[in-house]
């Protein structure tokens, strides 16, 4: 679809045939538009009103206010009369940001456009965004510059299998000049962001200040910066099928635990399955530093200790002979007494418990009547579980993580532990 001449009619054709031959029409039954209100996504939303119709699916736009300009109003004004003109349904997502100290706003921004756009998704939806060849040549920079890996240098894919549906890229090939062409030559109207000039933004300031220069010598370089993108894309999978090979010797039955002795691998597959593990298990992406922390502490750590890594995001806790990661475990004091009144519900939010009285019955075995106890084992504490066996001895038997054992419900029925909550 690499193109810098202006020919409307085979535009669309190569726009359609993008679409038509990464993904069967039997996959998708409606078409949804990330539209903004600029050229790029009026251009988007013009070629896919087309195609739409003449695949007969159902077309909708959506439009996120991301209530960051004084202008947004404006904006989403424009939005609306432009879908009714054009008779396109609009859906309008009104969102707020609140930053967290040192979070980044165009960071912040696209995550919450994103999350927006995702929930008016079914799992049917083909959604499309107006990324074009100087975006994805600002993207792989951008990430260059922050010292990115092949997953962050491969920078946007062209279709991406997301949970509700596909999200295609059609444009990524297309310079962001063939873009104003199509809307000029069909006398769309758009609007303009002046956000989109401020230099302050990290990516505003590749596009402005260092592109530009990097044209006077290679004027092709978004094309080429593209090609490049794309073929980092493929070592890229590369990576992740040697990972997909890799877990299949060193995988646990549960997905967030891996074995331990990964260690044996070499270096730069050691590091490769760690990263595919942590992003399998829905976790940020972690960095060099992060990489290399997890396995100087944890991985070789001596085999008498239970080390772990946590940062914001996650924590990984290494026992007996396998890792997991999980989220950030919240304080507990293991000194505190809840008591279960019948037939309601015990809930103990910092422990994501919420558990029905059938459920306690049901662990028992039989029918109880009356509130009971929930208590913890302390560190250091001597329990009898039975006459021959203290609650210790009964944790390590059945391999309870020593970062569980406190946490683990201890349920005494007129006074005597009956159930340890495994």
């Amino acid at each position: 679809m690499e193109t810098s001449d202006f020919d409307f009619e085979n535009l669309f054709s190569l726009f359609e045939s993008t679409i038509a031959t990464h993904i069967n029409k039997k996959d998708f039954n409606e078409l949804l538009v990330a539209y903004s209100g600029g050229i790029d996504s009026t251009a988007l939303l013009y070629f896919t009103q087309k195609l739409s119709k003449k695949i007969k699916i159902n077309l909708k736009a959506i439009h996120v206010n991301h209530n960051l300009s004084k202008h947004s109003k404006e904006w989403e004004k424009h939005c609306k009369e432009f879908c009714i003109n054009q008779n396109i349904h609009l859906d309008i997502k009104d969102i707020k940001i609140i930053l967290k100290k040192n979070e980044s706003i165009e960071e912040r921004a696209r995550q919450e456009r994103y999350k927006a756009i995702y929930s008016a998704m079914n799992k049917k939806t083909l959604m499309l965004t107006a990324h074009h060849a100087e975006d994805q040549a600002e993207t792989l920079l951008y990430q260059l510059f922050r010292g990115a890996g092949v997953a962050g240098l491969s920078a946007m894919p062209l279709i991406k299998e997301i949970p509700g549906g596909y999200h295609v890229r059609p444009f990524l090939n297309i310079n962001k000049s063939t873009l104003l062409d199509i809307v000029n030559f069909i006398e769309l109207k758009y609007i303009n962001d002046p956000s989109n000039t401020d230099t302050k933004f990290s990516r505003n300031y590749i596009r402005k200040n260092i592109i530009p220069v990097i044209k006077e010598k290679w004027p092709s370089c978004s094309s080429t910066i593209t090609r490049a993108s794309f073929n980092l894309a493929n070592t890229k999978k590369l990576s992740e099928d040697l990972a997909e090979i890799d877990m299949q010797k060193y995988a646990c039955k549960d997905l967030n635990k891996i074995k331990k002795n990964i260690k044996d691998l070499q270096d730069y597959r050691l590091n490769n399955i760690l990263r595919y593990w942590i992003k399998k298990n829905g976790y940020r992406m972690p960095s060099t530093e992060q990489i290399k922390s997890i396995c100087l502490n944890i991985l070789n750590a001596g085999d008498d200790k239970n080390p772990f890594f946590n940062c914001k995001d996650f924590e990984i806790r290494r026992y007996d002979n396998y890792l997991e990661i999980m989220k950030p475990l919240k304080k507990h004091n293991p000194s505190e007494i809840y008591k279960w009144k019948f037939n309601e519900n015990l809930i103990i939010p910092n422990l994501n418990i919420n558990l029905s009285w059938k459920d306690l019955e049901n662990k028992c075995g039989r029918s109880i009547n009356n509130d009971v106890e929930v208590k913890f084992r302390k560190s250091g504490q001597n329990i009898m579980f039975s006459p021959k066996k203290s609650l210790k001895e009964y944790m390590r038997e059945r391999k309870i993580s020593p970062w569980n054992r406190e946490r683990t419900l201890l349920i005494y029925i007129n006074q005597n532990l009956e159930i340890v909550w495994d």
